[in-house]
């Protein structure tokens, strides 16, 4: 004869902790790949810069009344590569040959992917630079205008890359 004994007391426990064990397994792991995947931030130090509005607005004066003005675009070529290419004038007139300018294409969603290149220095204020490798979609791009490494003159402009 055989001893069918059912469902015990001890069998109702493992299932339980079971359960739960395997819950808090699976939020771990959830918890883990989300927080290393995406920060949540879109501006590092959002919270900084939040409190020191008042001396960005100061600095964005004193870009409008530097003289500098800046067009930019991005786009893909045949090859594949996005190149940057950067209009700046000082008065109407190409920059001084010191002047530097530093591009950064960022990726509205996914920091891992932003790009930051020096620009190099073309006929008649235009600076251009090539980097491969992008993924297609949007993209901000931001123009840095510096002389001596002091930032003169910040352009913003939006990209979509096919």
């Amino acid at each position: 004869m055989t001893d069918a004994k059912g469902l015990t007391g001890r069998h109702v426990l493992a299932i339980f902790l079971a359960f739960f064990v395997t819950v808090m397994g699976v939020n771990t792991l959830m918890v883990t790949y989300a927080i290393s995947s995406f920060s949540g931030e879109d501006v590092p130090a959002a919270y900084v810069k939040g409190l020191n509005y008042n001396q960005a607005l100061a600095q964005r004066d004193a870009e409008a009344r530097s003289g500098y003005a800046v067009t930019a675009d991005a786009r893909r070529r045949p090859d594949g590569a996005v190149e940057v290419v950067a209009r700046v004038t000082l008065n109407g007139a190409p920059p001084p040959a010191e002047t530097g300018v530093t591009a950064t294409l960022r990726h509205p969603t996914n920091a891992h992917l932003d790009e930051t290149l020096p620009l190099a220095a073309q006929a008649d204020g235009t600076f251009a630079a090539a980097v491969p490798g992008l993924p297609p979609g949007q993209w901000d791009l931001v123009v840095i205008v510096e002389r001596d490494a002091e930032p003169l003159y910040e352009a913003r402009a939006r990209a979509w890359l096919p």
